[in-house]
Formats: structure tokens, C-alpha cells, sequence
């Protein structure tokens, strides 16, 4: 179960996402070299602090609305006088704290986590219908082909997908359908998906730090992946487009195709595309297909994105259901011929635009933040035409100069996690479930970037019958940071261990220095150690959370806390 099943929910409207970009230059974080203008804007001469060195890090929902439901039994309505949650809105936190978008790390930016997020639905009197926390998620999916009509960022796309749980219902409201529905399918946990792209980078743009979402939400369980969906996973035949994904519906007689992330834009409303793209089912080989069509795909009507979060339904018969369940479903381009003035006949022919990943491998969470001697244990699902595929084995391997970029510097992926040296794979076997989980603890990598802690690796994985370069999605891949321990000059909780610190981020976060606390500052520090102690020692999921970046290894964390309280217990 997912957002992609019923009772199901779309919406659609801007988010906002305010990050620092002081920090997105790996070279800012060198203390001893850093300018005064890596705190100013970027300017046609110079990239100084790049496009917004005075964010706040904030992530917020701007404007979301819901549009449609899709209630238990198929059926849909987008008329809030059918069922009043439509025209509800998606919002974030009612505190003034947000969530929080996060970086792993200035050499790894392609996995941005958003971190202490509130999803709440709340009427248009301001009443709230349901609240939940959005487990931390990255997202994935990165595309720079989206909007072809954009420049900077707003070229791009991602997919964010998790779980909301704590959620707390409003019961007194019973007049939605669908929120009666919801509650009874998916009491403790929803499934949500959306996606973001048209990103205003431009800070003389009037909606700067602003952006384009559109998402669903849906049931969900703890028995399957939180931050993907277990079905038919379509891969593109060209760079025009990117990953879609479907799920069969067997209750239903539906299949549900999701082309949020996978169609071009030309503009806000129209999608760079004339084809007629149809929903088919190869019955036939790739060598020799034979198609059976289930539908058009009718990504042209009238505000078809912002009304349907690119989510199509597709009814198919009781005697359709094996050759969907049996084959592999694809995306085709389809081409008739008019007739001439000889015969009034036509002709079609077809070219697949999108083609299944018969068998496909993911991991679930695939992002890690670890200090030396933590575990990363890594939860791997495979699928044969979105059923659990088990008895096959999974390879992983360290592939970070690959799936992180070659020639970086300072350099990235050394020294090797020992687990993976000399280019060593390592080999899981899914059990009855289609699951095989990897698991190995990671040692100190000791300081070899510098100024920057610990050092960050990327996994690659695939199925033993595969080849991850050739046969898989090049975002499938592990992000794992990992931080220093105790040098050998070990810190000690004073001044003069904390200053280097606290002067990193001085100078990364501007905002902070020059609005809030002069972390660089030992006066403003001990006069406020006590508010600095509570927010350091939060949960990293608290928005409050501080340094908002996650970027704290354990051990600085024990040593800034240690120092805080020495400080509140000589004043006592």
C-alpha cells in the first residue's frame, strides 16, 4: 500500500525551500582562507556565497490545495460540494519553527533531506483535519531536464516520498468521505509522494526561494518500504523524459501510472510533448513485441498536472488481469497514419517511449549519517514485475568516484570504508519476501578532507544477473557519510577547541552569525549557554535542532554540550 492506492488524495500548489548556499562551496568551509564576500550574494563577476547566502534553511508549503480524492472503491470527485476536504489545504507547521532542508553533505548535494517537518490539512476557517510528522526522507529522482523553459535550478525536478506518522485525526469532523476513509484504511501512518520542480534561484525574482509541487497522498502499513513503492518501475527511452512507475490494483481492476517526475514542461501549464502516449502491455518479447493497449494517456487537458499530480487511473477487465500480472507494462509513442485519397484505412505503429525494469532492485533508506563505529544496515527490496522477488542475490560495492563524480576536491571516498577495500563486492540473498538487508559498521576515515569533517562514499548495487552502469536507475545508489572521530590533537570542551567550530559555522550561516548568535563570539556564547545547551542537545528530528545543517559529528556534538555545561554549572 501507497499513495497510490485508495483512499487516495492529490494536491498541488508552491513550496518554499530557503537553504544557506555559503555552504554549497566546498572551499568556505576553510576557516583560515575565508573571505569576507563568501557572505555576499553571487554577482556576474563573482560566486562569492552563490545565489542565497542568507538563507534560513526553512521548508515550507505555500498555497497547496487539495484537488481530487479517490475514495476505496475507485471512484473519484473533485467537487469540494461532493466532499468538502477538496479545496482543504496541505500545510506545514502553525510555529513559527519549520522544517528544515538539509545537504548530506557540500560534496554529496544531490540527496537534500528535509528534516522536523509538520503535515497538517486544514480547512479554509483554519480548523485542522489531520497532523502528522513527516519522517526524514531525501529526495530522489534528480532530473535537470524537467522545464526547458527554465534557467539555474528551476531546470530541475525530484521526487520526495516517506511516511507521516504521530498523526493525530480531528474525529469531531465527520462530513468528509474521505477522510472517514482515510482514518479507518490508514489510522497510524500515511504514504505521501510529491514532487518539486520551476525553482526561482534568482534572488530579484519576486518569488524567490519559491517553487512548483504537486503530490498524493495515500494508505500505507509498516510491512513495506516507507520512501518508494513496490511496483512496475518504467524506465525512459530518452533523456526527454525521466522514471515513471505504476502500481496494479488488483482489488480494483486498476493500474496506477505516475508521471510526476517523468514529462518535460515548457511552461508552468504545458508539457513539452505532442505525442500520443498510450499505456500498453507487451505480450510479445523485446525482440518482437506485441502490444496490448489498456489507454490513452491524456497529459494535454486543461491543467492535467496541477489537477492530478501526474497520477492516471486505468480500469482493465477481469480477463486483462493475467497478461498485466504476466508481462511487462510500457509507455508507447504511438503514430497514425491519415488516410490518402486511395483508402479511408489507417495505420498505427508504436515506439516504446517507456519499457519496464522486469527485475529491479531498491533500498529503502538510502542516505546515512554515522560516526565511527555505527552501523549502516541497508533494507533492499527486489521486485519480478512489482511481486517480491526472493532467492536472488543483491552486489554492492563502493562506487563513490562513479555515482559522486570524479576529481573532486578536496578528494572524496578516501580512505576506502574498509569493509569495501581493494574494490571488494559483498553479496545478499533476498529471503521468501524479496528482502535482503546489508549491514557492516564503518571506522573513523580520521580527517582527510581538512576543513571539512570526516569524509563521504556512494554505494552502488545491483542484481547479480545486472550490471548497474548499464541496467539500473543512476540515482539508485547508497550516500553514506561519515564523520571523524578524536584526532590525535584531542578536544578538549574549552575555548580553544570550540572557537575552529564555532567559526566554521560563523562563517557558513550568516543569518545566524549576524542576526541571531555570534557563534564566533565566546562572549555571546557563555551568555547564552543555556539556550544554546537545549538546542544542541535536541533530537536531530526536532526543527529546532541545532546546527539545522545534521552536519555535527557525535563527537563535537559531546564536546559543545560538555563546554555549555561547564559554563551554566561556574554560574551556579
Amino acid at each position: 500500500m501507497s499513495y497510490l492506492n485508495s483512499p487516495r488524495l492529490t494536491f498541488s500548489g508552491q513550496f518554499q525551500a530557503d537553504p544557506s548556499t555559503v555552504n554549497n562551496d566546498p572551499t568556505h568551509y576553510d576557516t583560515v582562507n575565508f573571505k569576507p564576500n563568501f557572505q555576499d550574494y553571487s554577482s556576474a563577476e563573482n560566486p562569492n556565497g552563490w545565489w542565497n547566502p542568507d538563507g534560513t534553511g526553512n521548508w515550507r508549503f505555500i498555497g497547496c490545495k487539495i484537488k481530487s480524492v479517490t475514495y476505496k472503491d475507485g471512484t473519484s470527485t473533485n467537487d469540494p460540494k461532493i466532499d468538502p476536504i477538496i479545496g482543504m489545504s496541505i500545510m506545514d507547521t502553525d510555529s513559527r519553527t519549520a522544517g528544515k532542508i538539509v545537504d548530506l553533505d557540500p560534496q554529496q548535494q544531490g540527496v537534500s533531506e528535509l528534516w522536523g517537518l509538520i503535515v497538517r490539512i486544514v480547512s479554509p476557517d483554519g480548523t485542522e483535519m489531520m497532523r502528522g510528522n513527516y519522517e526524514v526522507s531525501p529526495f530522489i529522482d534528480l532530473w535537470f531536464g524537467r522545464s526547458v523553459d527554465m534557467t539555474g535550478d528551476g531546470v530541475a525536478s525530484a521526487i520526495y516520498q516517506s511516511v507521516l506518522k504521530n498523526i493525530k485525526w480531528n474525529k469531531k469532523f465527520t462530513n468528509s468521505r474521505y477522510l472517514n476513509e482515510i482514518r479507518e484504511a490508514s489510522n497510524r501512518e500515511i504514504s505521501m509522494n510529491f514532487t518539486v520542480d520551476r525553482y526561482k534561484d534568482n534572488n530579484n525574482d519576486p518569488q524567490f526561494t519559491m517553487g512548483r509541487i504537486a503530490g498524493s497522498m495515500g494508505p500505507t502499513n509498516n510491512k513495506e518500504p516507507e520512501r518508494f513503492t513496490l511496483g512496475r518501475q518504467l524506465f525512459p527511452t530518452s533523456s526527454t523524459n525521466s522514471f515513471a512507475m505504476a502500481y496494479v490494483d488488483e482489488d480494483l481492476n486498476h493500474i496506477m501510472l505516475n508521471l510526476g517526475n517523468a514529462l518535460q514542461f515548457s511552461s508552468q501549464d504545458r508539457v513539452n510533448d505532442k505525442r500520443d502516449l498510450r499505456l500498453a502491455i507487451n505480450t510479445g518479447s523485446a525482440t518482437k513485441p506485441k502490444y496490448v493497449v489498456l489507454g490513452k494517456i491524456d497529459y494535454n487537458a486543461p491543467n492535467w498536472y496541477m489537477m492530478t499530480a501526474g497520477v492516471c487511473t486505468f480500469p482493465f477487465l477481469d480477463k486483462q488481469k493475467s497478461l498485466i500480472l504476466g508481462n511487462p507494462l510500457c509507455i508507447l509513442s504511438a503514430v497514425t497514419t491519415p488516410p490518402d485519397v486511395f483508402t479511408a484505412k489507417t495505420k498505427t505503429t508504436y515506439a516504446e517511449a517507456f519499457t519496464e525494469s522486469i527485475d529491479y532492485v531498491r533500498a529503502d533508506q538510502f542516505v546515512y549519517r554515522l560516526d565511527p563505529g555505527g552501523r549502516c544496515s541497508i533494507r533492499f527490496y527486489a521486485t519480478r514485475l512489482g511481486k517480491s522477488l526472493p532467492n536472488v542475490k543483491i552486489e554492492v560495492q563502493d562506487d563513490t568516484a562513479n555515482v559522486l563524480g570524479k576529481g573532486q576536491d578536496p578528494p572524496i571516498g578516501t580512505p576506502e570504508i574498509p569493509y569495501f577495500s581493494n574494490g571488494k563486492k559483498h553479496v545478499v540473498t533476498t529471503d521468501e519476501r524479496g528482502i535482503a538487508t546489508l549491514s557492516f559498521k564503518v571506522t573513523d576515515p580520521g580527517n582527510p578532507r581538512k576543513y571539512i569533517d570526516g569524509q563521504v562514499y556512494g554505494l552502488s548495487y545491483n542484481l547479480s544477473t545486472q550490471n548497474f552502469a548499464k541496467d539500473c536507475n543512476p540515482n539508485n545508489f547508497i550516500s553514506i557519510q561519515v564523520y571523524s572521530g578524536p584526532l590525535k590533537s584531542n578536544l578538549a570542551p574549552n575555548w580553544k577547541s570550540l572557537q575552529p567550530i564555532m567559526q566554521q559555522y560563523a562563517n557558513l550561516y550568516p543569518l545566524m552569525s549576524k542576526g541571531i548568535f555570534n557563534l564566533a563570539d565566546i562572549k555571546v556564547i557563555d551568555n547564552n549557554a543555556e539556550i544554546l545547551k537545549l538546542v544542541f542537545s535536541k533530537d536531530k528530528t526536532d526543527p529546532n535542532y541545532m546546527p539545522a545543517t545534521r552536519d555535527l559529528s557525535g563527537h563535537k556534538s559531546k564536546i559543545i554540550l560538555q563546554y555549555l555545561q561547564n559554563i551554566l554549572d561556574n554560574k551556579n
